[in-house]
């Protein structure tokens, strides 16, 4: 299957399974999470995600608030589905979270 093939219903739930506090966006196209920081402020954990982004070629809308960091992924390339691509990308996120205090 080519990397930026949209995945089926099975496979978005298998992989969300494996990604706690990520979410669907209400019409399944879009994946997000919202994340919330005690003590360092949201960006710099941006600023992280960025670097993520460019090395991955893969970037996602970053919505920064005060304490707040809210990603939401997809792959335009797909007709705005989602890929593996965009599971790859949430890994990513979701492994270097918790060292920014991120929960």
């Amino acid at each position: 299957m080519p990397y930026a093939e949209a995945l089926d219903a099975q496979e978005i739930d298998a992989r969300l399974g494996r990604l706690p506090g990520w979410e669907l966006s209400e019409d399944g196209r879009t994946l997000r999470r919202t994340y919330r920081l005690d003590h360092l402020p949201a960006a710099i954990f941006a600023l992280h995600i960025a670097g993520i982004q460019a090395e991955l070629n893969h970037h996602s809308d970053l919505t920064l608030g005060y304490d707040t960091l809210r990603v939401e992924i997809t792959t335009h390339a797909a007709g705005g589905r989602l890929t593996a691509k965009d599971f790859d990308l949430a890994d990513r996120i979701a492994a270097v979270a918790e060292g920014h205090g991120a929960a």
